[in-house]
């Protein structure tokens, strides 16, 4: 294992299960490594400033103790560091919905997550950048994202979500979904890819996916690979109550793709607007809702290492 490890753990994953079973947690990783550093974040985004204090301090490895929000956050303040290149990441996978370790093929398991940073074999993973309106400052901001993106239905779901307790784990975003097939209204939107035509639509969700699930567990890209410099784009379009409520059993079976009104596409680059008058969509960030459209998304390829 490096020499220089630092554990960054976020409490509140889980629902508050890591806070609460925080003492069990340590003791085993004690049994595997030793004696070990940790911070816990305190408050929402603040994982970024301290990876980027971490990794400026020159240490060699980063194990994120969280969810897919806490990771997230790390990788950006990865990203933001002059060291970007030299730090890997380790995830000890105890969030709510857990969906990039799937496709990073990060255990559940804690002893076996252990065992594989002790291994400390690594692989380089692409990076998006997303632009967006932030709703508190009136003004566009940037930030990095390693498994999804993407606006509409989705963004209404994990902001529901996160005002919830989450206390039905990964259930909690399925419960959220059900909860929007009835209220949620599609949004009209304009996109192009890699700075081609302009094309207007009407979405239910739009995920642009370096990751293949989100939603706690739903397979909206099964074609994603996290290392190939493309994103796979996921597009349902103008969904009916009836197509919302019957085709979403088709994100958990992997066959999204093949279901009526829905469109795939890959590329390095997404903008998307909303049309003049109509409402603006919600943007879902690595299971945060961190703004509205527009939105602009490019790929950095192999930008960050991953302990596999």
């Amino acid at each position: 294992m490096a020499k220089k490890t630092h554990f960054l753990v976020n409490p509140k994953s889980g629902g508050g299960s890591v806070g609460n079973n925080w003492e069990s947690i340590s003791r085993k990783i004690e049994n595997s490594i030793g004696e070990f550093e940790f911070q816990f974040t305190k408050a929402k985004g603040e994982g970024s400033s301290l990876a980027k204090s971490i990794a400026d301090s020159g240490c060699d490895t980063i194990v994120v103790i969280g969810g897919d929000g806490t990771v997230s956050e790390v990788v950006d303040g990865i990203m933001k560091s002059k060291h970007s290149k030299k730090v890997k990441i380790a995830i000890l996978n105890l969030g709510t919905g857990g969906d990039f370790s799937k496709t990073l093929g990060v255990p559940g398991d804690v002893e076996l997550a252990l065992e594989k940073l002790q291994a400390g074999k690594s692989k380089l993973v692409d990076v998006g950048l997303v632009e967006y309106f932030h709703e508190i400052s009136k003004s566009m901001e940037k930030r990095h994202f390693i498994n999804i993106t993407g606006c509409g239905m989705a963004g209404a779901v994990v902001r529901s979500v996160n005002r919830s307790s989450k206390r039905f784990g990964g259930f909690s975003y399925y419960l959220g979904s059900m909860g929007n097939v009835l209220s949620y209204k599609n949004k009209h939107i304009e996109m192009r890819l890699d700075d081609g035509d302009w094309v207007d639509k009407k979405i239910t969700t739009i995920a642009i996916c370096n990751g293949q699930y989100f939603g706690g567990g739903m397979r909206v890209s099964p074609n994603s690979e996290l290392c190939d410099g493309f994103f796979d784009i996921t597009l349902l379009n103008d969904w009916n109550f009836f197509y919302k409520a019957y085709y979403s059993k088709n994100f958990y079976n992997g066959t999204i793709l093949t279901s009526p009104g829905v469109e795939s596409y890959r590329c390095k680059k997404v903008e998307i607007r909303p049309v003049d008058g109509q409402e603006p969509a919600i943007i879902d960030c690595d299971g945060e809702d961190i703004g509205l459209v527009p939105m602009t998304v490019e790929v950095i390829p192999s930008a960050v290492q991953f302990i596999v």
